[in-house]
């Protein structure tokens, strides 16, 4: 018969308590998840719930500090494993100091060199993301939040309609058209600032060069569509621009059949 590995046995609820460094205990929580046996199903679960706990305090440090790019890009990985009502607490928690970083930290009238900084764009862009996402989870209603959201999408809007490019592009007209639902008495510069950068777009598709992406050509038509449905277009314009989405999902319909046969 073979011989039994030498162990040593702890109480489920000590080991869950043992007085050391965070980073260490999540360590040997790891290795023991890794070596539970298969019925130890009750020591499964608080080891995981134990460790997503943990994780949940990294990344709200990390957002709360200075290591804000990592806490986003683990609260990407681990998001689609919360249940909606942890999502949105950890969210309520992060968002506010998103704010405080990219907003007021800029002031009500940012630099140019603050306004053309891409890594602040990029950290906008994704804040307005959770910000969205926030939008869809159960969690109490509160006028701060309104007011942090169209903070966010106004200078994230304004700092991507400074970026160069076709990315940049599309992402100022996704921002630019949710300023207009969060903040419609500014559509006297929102409207003309998205016509404009989809005019960009649309006089690119007439150029020569290198092929157009076409998932850049699904999001310009999209952004197109929606401005279809502003009621302060008029109507000739209107019908101008259905006319050219319509034409334009039809290009792009038989692009990706010839594509995919």
């Amino acid at each position: 018969m073979a011989e039994l590995a030498a162990g040593v046995w702890i109480e489920l609820e000590r080991l869950l308590a043992l007085p050391l460094p965070a980073e260490a205990l999540a360590s040997l929580w790891r290795e023991l998840l890794r070596g539970l046996p298969e019925g130890a199903s009750e020591e499964r679960t608080a080891l995981a719930a134990a460790l997503e706990a943990h994780e949940l305090r990294r990344i709200e440090a990390l957002c709360l500090g200075s290591g804000l790019e990592e806490g986003l890009l683990r609260l990407e990985g681990l998001a689609p494993a919360l249940e909606p009502e942890r999502l949105a607490a950890l969210l309520l928690r992060v968002l506010p100091e998103l704010h405080r970083q990219l907003v007021d930290a800029a002031g009500a009238d940012p630099a140019p060199a603050v306004v053309a900084d891409p890594q602040r764009a990029e950290r906008l862009w994704q804040a307005d993301r959770w910000m969205r996402r926030l939008e869809t989870l159960p969690h109490a209603p509160a006028v701060a939040l309104g007011m942090m959201a169209e903070h966010i999408c106004r200078y994230g809007a304004i700092a991507w309609m400074a970026q160069p490019g076709a990315l940049a592009r599309q992402r100022s007209v996704a921002l630019l058209q949710r300023l207009l639902v969060l903040l419609p008495e500014a559509r006297s510069w929102i409207v003309p600032a998205i016509r404009d950068r989809l005019q960009q777009g649309l006089d690119e598709l007439g150029q020569g060069g290198e092929l157009v992406d076409p998932g850049q050509l699904a999001d310009l038509f999209e952004a197109c569509a929606a401005m279809g449905e502003d009621g302060g277009l008029p109507e000739q314009a209107r019908q101008a621009l259905q006319l050219a989405v319509f034409r334009g999902r039809a290009t792009l319909e038989v692009w990706n059949s010839l594509a995919g046969g």
